[in-house]
């Protein structure tokens, strides 16, 4: 009996904190990668010099003279 316990008990016991620590470490590395990816706008508009329509409309929203892409 005490090897069918263990046998059923361990694995149900393993599995969730394995699981666990897997959704743990995916939302971590997911935050991490959104850090990574943030940019000031303001600040990477402003150092453009000359751009396309777009970049011009964007300009012209944020009051800079030029603009580039």
């Amino acid at each position: 009996m005490p090897l069918e316990f263990y046998v059923l008990i361990i694995p149900f016991c393993v599995i969730p904190v394995f699981l666990v620590s897997l959704d743990y470490l995916n939302k971590s590395t997911e935050i991490e990668r959104r850090k990574s990816n943030v940019i000031d706008f303001d600040k990477f508009v402003k150092h453009k010099e000359e751009g396309d329509v777009v970049d011009s409309d964007i300009a012209q929203l944020l009051n800079i003279d030029k603009i580039a892409a």
